[in-house]
């Protein structure tokens, strides 16, 4: 436990300190186990929508409508970075004893059943449209009837969830994983860098 511990800290403190150095935004992508000819693009807004938890924690929009909608959407937590040198750093720093043990442990825990994120998203989408004033639900750092310590821990308001390009995305990342199972692409990663 006290490993896994260390190792969120320094992937956090890793994968912002690469995000400060190339100034370019953190990004969700797909990598398929097999060959496929399928995207491996993660639409953008559903990347700000799942990296939130990183910044808001329990103030996030996902975990917002986690609560509110009462489904788990922490699968989208599980994310693999393919970078073994960040576990050969952190075996040098001692947090870690064995890089290589870790890094194949990481790719482990990281593999995700195509099926099981299809039904994830499916099951999503219905629980979304069952609610379709879901956007009121959460609670921006706009909203003033917040108060202001819990209003600056808060997401900026933004049109997405509000203009259908959230269900869009959605349903596009839906359409991506069907083209996995339909090419035969059984497992997946998250990547995110």
């Amino acid at each position: 436990m006290r490993t896994s511990i260390i190792f969120i800290l320094f992937l956090n403190s890793f994968l912002i300190t690469n995000k400060e150095k190339s100034n370019m935004g953190m990004y969700y992508y797909l990598i398929p186990e097999t060959e496929t000819e399928c995207t491996t693009d993660f639409p953008s807004g559903l990347s700000y929508f799942f990296e939130q938890v990183g910044g808001y924690g329990e103030y996030a929009t996902v975990s917002q409508l986690e609560t509110e909608l009462n489904i788990d959407l922490s699968l989208f937590q599980n994310t693999f970075t393919n970078d073994e040198s960040m576990f050969k750093e952190m075996e040098e720093y001692g947090q870690i004893e064995n890089a290589e043990k870790e890094f194949i442990n990481h790719k482990k825990k990281t593999r995700i059943e195509t099926e099981s994120i299809l039904k994830l998203l499916i099951d999503f989408k219905k629980v979304l449209k069952l609610n379709n004033d879901f956007a009121k639900k959460i609670k921006f750092n706009s909203d003033e009837s917040l108060t202001e310590n819990v209003r600056v821990l808060c997401p900026p308001k933004i049109e997405y969830y509000n203009n259908g390009d959230f269900l869009n995305d959605i349903n596009g990342l839906i359409s991506t994983i069907e083209c996995y199972k339909k090419d035969g692409v059984k497992n997946l990663r998250l990547g995110y860098e």
